[in-house]
């Protein structure tokens, strides 16, 4: 029986040891972000430790499994002996990728708000160029410095801990079965978490309204391999709230109604060509007059007094593959999916462009960096769009950047291509500078002492390009018949790096309507209307007296009877906007993470998240059907 307590102490030794590691990673994690909490709130690092515990406890289960349940089954055998050297090599593999996904796992936060996942690792996949570009803007010495410490101090860590345990390798049958039986209950217990019916899930570890304190508290390497030995988002959703829909159907009803006849035309002809310029990250805390800085979009705001411009609209989510389809599509994002990812869905889906081609115009899309990326080039072929011009299509001289060639460069072939196109035309180019790692051919207008002043930098760059680009096209045959259509694939944390997530300001986006065929009294004009950017088709397709009844998600922001509503989604929240109230709420420990006025109407409060229950689950109900 000594023998058997000794082994399950090993057990529990190796056990405490990854415990250990849990918290050092934890300890890693809350030292990056801590103006997150600040001292004031020191002693809330605590109440972190505390509700991580159970999927810690999960997550270091999982890891002594495997040799536990090896060691096991050789006790089992005669003459077979569990060798150290196993041990050691299985715990310094696990460290490495510990530590390795840890120091990931900052810059991925930094960046998106959220901590690591199947989403992120897919999107390296998908272009390993384009992360590897992503990552330049954050110093690679310290990640890389930290993960080398972290497996160092994990290794001598192991070692001082297991210098006096020993493995007697017992071979009594009965004493090796209650051995097997002991291990094997303690560890499953800790693994499901107990023994409910529901089984562990990060919700577990949710204690407050603050989303860091939350995302801190969930076990990053236990929630990654969740993410992808859990059911497939593809097949089930994560948005179930109402069994009955009618009852679905009923409160959503008055976020849709409005009077078609009230729409106000604003356009000179039924038929202009049309150019969208997509703006990468062109978050409104970039433009004065959206409440932003001063100074880094000057040419936008001479844009905005000659055209209409929408100054309270938001993006659907806070990826450019949920971008692109909200604009052209009116599809609203899918939380933790996203369809353009599946060609054999989003081909299904409808897009402006099939409406225009139709209608006899000529489409194309431009883009500096690989239209393979997020499928764009195969979404753009299938949705009435004939030519795609991107990286490729440029000569090796053609100055580039980390994700492609600049934006300048491309506006320039656009005019180019323009002078031979058939009209009426629709095109649209989707800039790339604007991203990580904030790459420019000449000098930094607001520096490079930080990110936020490269980000700076790089949209006051973009701002003079595309003024450049509309101030060439006024000399064009084809100018005076021409809209553009400028707005943002999605906002981001820069230059204020106060917002998180659930905060709209991280979601606020410009939306410009330009040209000589707005009427003259409605050039300058502002409309203060909320809306969202799955709003542009419908709004677009009514002024050309185009059907848009494909486009149900969309509502026209030009027709002054369509209701004030806007909703904003990232992989594990939702939020729904109205003049009177914002609330965010957070679908994984489903509690509402932020809310703009505490002293709203709790009822009130309470109904408008509903609306945002009923649209998210109506909107992943059609993403299955797909």
């Amino acid at each position: 029986m000594n023998k058997i307590a000794s082994e399950l102490k090993a057990l529990t030794q190796y056990f405490l040891f990854w415990l250990i590691i849990c918290f050092i990673d934890r300890l890693i994690f809350i030292t990056a972000f801590y103006d997150k909490i600040g001292s004031k709130h020191f002693f809330d690092v605590f109440k972190i430790y505390y509700h991580g515990l159970s999927l810690d406890f999960s997550a270091v289960s999982y890891i002594c499994v495997i040799p536990f349940v090896i060691y096991c089954i050789l006790s089992f055998i005669p003459h077979k002996r569990f060798k150290r050297k196993v041990l050691d090599i299985y715990t310094i593999s696990l460290l490495f990728l510990y530590f390795v996904v840890s120091f990931i796992n900052i810059n991925i936060y930094r960046e998106w708000g959220d901590k690591i996942s199947k989403r992120a690792i897919d999107a390296f996949l998908a272009s390993p160029s384009g992360a590897v570009a992503s990552a330049e803007s954050t110093p690679v010495f310290f990640p890389v410095f930290g993960m080398i410490i972290g497996i160092v101090v994990g290794y001598f860590l192991y070692r001082w801990m297991f210098k006096k345990v020993h493995f007697y390798n017992i071979k009594l049958p009965r004493q090796n079965t209650i051995k097997l039986i002991l291990g094997a209950l303690l560890l499953f217990t800790f693994i499901r978490g107990g023994y409910g019916r529901a089984t562990l899930n990060p919700s577990k570890a949710y204690f407050s309204e603050q989303s860091f304190y939350n995302h801190a508290a969930v076990n990053t390497q236990w929630a990654l391999l969740r993410d992808y030995f859990s059911q497939s988002t593809r097949l089930k959703s994560p948005y179930h709230f109402y069994d009955d829909q009618a009852q679905v159907h009923a409160i959503l009803k008055p976020a849709f109604q409005s009077n078609p006849d009230s729409s106000v035309s604003i356009l000179t002809t039924k038929q202009p060509n049309i150019v969208v310029i997509m703006l990468e990250s062109f978050v409104g805390g970039l433009i004065e007059s959206m409440g932003g800085e001063k100074g880094i979009t000057p040419n936008f705001e001479k844009l905005i007094n000659q055209g209409v411009f929408f100054d309270h609209v938001y993006a659907a989510a806070d990826r450019s593959d949920k971008g692109m389809i909200g604009i052209f599509s009116a599809f609203p994002a899918q939380g933790p999916e996203s369809i353009i990812k599946y060609i054999d869905k989003h081909e299904n889906l409808p897009a402006v462009g099939q409406e225009l081609s139709t209608a006899g115009y000529h489409g194309s899309f431009y883009h500096g960096g690989q239209s393979e990326f997020y499928n764009f080039k195969s979404y753009m072929l299938m949705h009435g769009v004939s030519k795609v011009v991107d990286n490729a299509n440029f000569g090796v001289d053609a100055a580039r950047a980390s994700w492609g060639v600049y934006d300048h460069i491309v506006f320039k072939r656009m005019l180019h291509d323009f002078d031979a196109e058939k009209t009426p035309f629709f095109s649209t180019i989707f800039t790339l500078i604007n991203h990580e790692p904030f790459n420019l051919p000449d000098g930094y207008k607001f520096g490079t002492k930080t990110n936020a002043d490269k980000f700076r930098s790089t949209a006051f760059y973009t701002d003079s390009v595309v003024y450049d680009f509309i101030n060439q096209a006024k000399s064009k045959s084809w100018y005076k018949n021409t809209l553009f259509v400028v707005v943002a694939d999605h906002g981001h944390r820069l230059p204020a790096e106060k917002w998180e997530l659930s905060n709209p300001h991280r979601f606020h986006i410009p939306l410009l309507f330009f040209g000589d065929v707005i009427k003259p009294e409605f050039r300058g004009k502002k409309i203060e209307k909320i809306g969202n950017q799955t709003d542009i088709v419908a709004t677009l397709l009514h002024q050309l007296n185009l059907p848009s009844e494909r486009y149900h998600w969309s509502r026209d922001l030009l027709n002054p009877t369509t209701p004030q509503i806007a909703f904003y989604n990232s992989k594990d929240a939702f939020g729904v906007i109205t003049p009177e109230q914002v609330v965010s709420f957070d679908n994984v420990g489903k509690i509402i993470n932020y809310k703009k006025h505490s002293d709203y109407s709790q009822s009130k409060t309470d109904s408008l998240l509903n609306i945002g229950k009923a649209y998210y689950q109506e909107v992943y109900k059609e993403f299955l059907k797909y």
